[in-house]
């Protein structure tokens, strides 16, 4: 398979209360995005990729990538009004040997190879697939008022994650059908799905998180050190914050 990724990277770091972008933000001693660009580079039938970003973050990116040897990078694009127009950026940037299309948010430092493997070899049987994870929660609908109008059933409900994988046709396809309302989808697959293709649900990681708080970016560095085996288990030799989060770790990687 040739696949195309593109890593949306033009958020801000506002809800970090970070003035930078959240993407540029140290973890483990390097910056958040070049987890993501280690774990895609080094994949075998990743052949591009394409980062979205702020115009006043292009120099800081270009630098990462020479650090980083990320050979595969194409030259940046410049990020959108919204998540998906920044992805419709990117995908014009798309090679015309991909015939597959992946996207995944430079804010889900801990991608692991085991699902990208999985989400790739989805696509490859469905055309459109988005990873996830079952609802384990009830969800109410209210309204206004936070008055419950609807119970939902859980048992249909996933919480949606990236990568993302798509045929390279459906997806632009998808993605000219909808120029002008881009701004309505929550996610790639939502765009997909708008067009009329079947997009299939693959297991995702309960570990691969969206850093989008600071207790985000403290569970990510714990989960980071986790796999590399680095995670003290003396809680003397930690804080009660990283202890905590190590804990965190722990639980979840048992759910």
């Amino acid at each position: 398979m040739s696949v195309a990724a593109i890593v949306p990277a033009a958020g801000s770091g506002m809800r970090l209360g970070s003035p930078i972008n959240k993407a540029l933000l140290p973890l483990r001693g390097r910056p958040m995005l070049a987890h993501t660009l280690r774990v895609l580079q080094e994949h075998p039938a990743i052949r591009w990729i394409i980062l979205v970003v702020r115009a006043e973050d292009r120099r800081a990116v270009r630098t990462l990538l020479t650090r980083e040897r990320i050979t595969k990078a194409l030259p940046p694009r410049e990020g959108g009004a919204s998540r998906a127009a920044s992805v419709a950026n990117g995908f014009a940037a798309v090679p015309p040997q991909a015939a597959w299309v992946l996207v995944h948010d430079a804010a889900r430092p801990c991608l692991s190879r085991r699902l990208l493997d999985e989400a790739v070899r989805a696509a490859k049987r469905h055309g459109a697939v988005a990873c996830g994870l079952p609802a384990s929660l009830t969800v109410k609908a209210v309204d206004a008022r936070r008055t419950v109008r609807l119970t939902l059933d859980r048992d249909s409900l996933w919480f949606v994650q990236t990568p993302q994988v798509f045929r390279r046709d459906w997806f632009g396809e998808a993605l000219a059908r909808a120029p002008r309302g881009l701004a309505q989808f929550p996610d790639d697959a939502a765009v997909v799905e708008s067009a009329g293709f079947p997009v299939c649900m693959v297991p995702g990681d309960p570990l691969n998180i969206k850093v989008t708080t600071k207790e985000d970016l403290w569970l990510a560095e714990a989960i980071l050190k986790s796999r590399n085996g680095a995670i003290s288990h003396q809680p003397s030799a930690v804080s009660k914050r990283r202890h905590r989060t190590s804990r965190a770790v722990r639980l979840i990687a048992e759910r």
